[in-house]
């Protein structure tokens, strides 16, 4: 075979490899770390007197650059604190679903305790997948936290929620520190045809 050919062949295999991976979507939340001081792309539910999420400029996650984060503060008696993000329509897709956050632990007491869960949706409403209940976690520094799972036909978007919830004790606590929040996909694409026998097909 002349080296011409090797190396065409050589290319179209390596352009297969890539076709067959292709498709993996950036981080489709909106300030992700919180760099912007504030909680811009996120809605926050249970706030009260003795719960509130401020921005932090004085800590960050160990997975990216920065120099905020979320604090997560419910010293509210049997509440959920929940911080939450819903990508735009679009950003997601059957496949796999990729989550990664920043957690470390504030405090947790007396039924205090923490979790995390992301939804695959569809539009129109409805959750079609689940990444499960994450935790509880308790992490006494700061810890990376990934995983997967798989979106059927139909996903449109993805929700990520944080949970610090407290129990019907009087001094229930729980507190976290969040940081560097991702979702993101690697769609499912056809598979490119591989076999030497294709390959050769090129060539004819």
């Amino acid at each position: 075979m002349k080296m011409r050919t090797l190396f065409t062949c050589a290319g179209v295999v390596a352009l297969l490899a890539l076709t067959a991976t292709a498709g993996f979507a950036t981080n489709a939340l909106t300030n992700p770390g919180f760099e912007t001081g504030d909680l811009t792309g996120w809605l926050v539910f249970g706030l009260g007197a003795n719960s509130s999420v401020p921005v932090l400029a004085t800590d960050n996650g160990p997975s990216q650059g920065g120099t905020h984060c979320a604090f997560m503060d419910n010293h509210a008696e049997a509440l959920g604190l929940t911080l939450k993000q819903t990508t735009a329509p679009g950003t997601a897709s059957a496949g796999l679903i990729y989550y990664s956050f920043d957690l470390k632990l504030g405090q947790a007491a007396l039924g205090g305790v923490f979790f995390v869960q992301v939804f695959a949706e569809k539009a129109g409403g409805g959750i079609v997948a689940t990444s499960g209940l994450l935790g509880n976690y308790n992490p006494s520094g700061w810890v990376n936290y990934s995983g997967s799972f798989m979106a059927p036909a139909g996903t449109d978007f993805a929700t990520i929620q944080f949970m610090g919830n407290t129990g019907a004790n009087v001094g229930s606590v729980s507190t976290m520190y969040v940081d560097n929040v991702e979702i993101s996909g690697q769609p499912i694409v056809p598979e490119a045809p591989t076999s030497w026998g294709n390959v050769k097909s090129l060539f004819r």
